[in-house]
């Protein structure tokens, strides 16, 4: 069998390219929902604090 993918520069470039995106975009999604319970939580609690 002659279908082995053999590893290359550019193979390896793109293979980190895709990680990253896909890291970003997954911390990108982790922040947001965090960004968004954070301010929930702000809201809910202004009223406690606020006298």
């Amino acid at each position: 069998m002659d279908n082995e993918v053999k590893p290359t520069w550019r193979l390896a470039w793109g293979l980190w390219w895709r990680t990253a995106l896909i890291s970003l975009g997954v911390t990108l999604v982790i922040g947001l929902i965090g960004f968004l319970v954070g301010i929930a939580s702000i809201g809910w609690l202004i009223p406690w604090l606020i006298p």
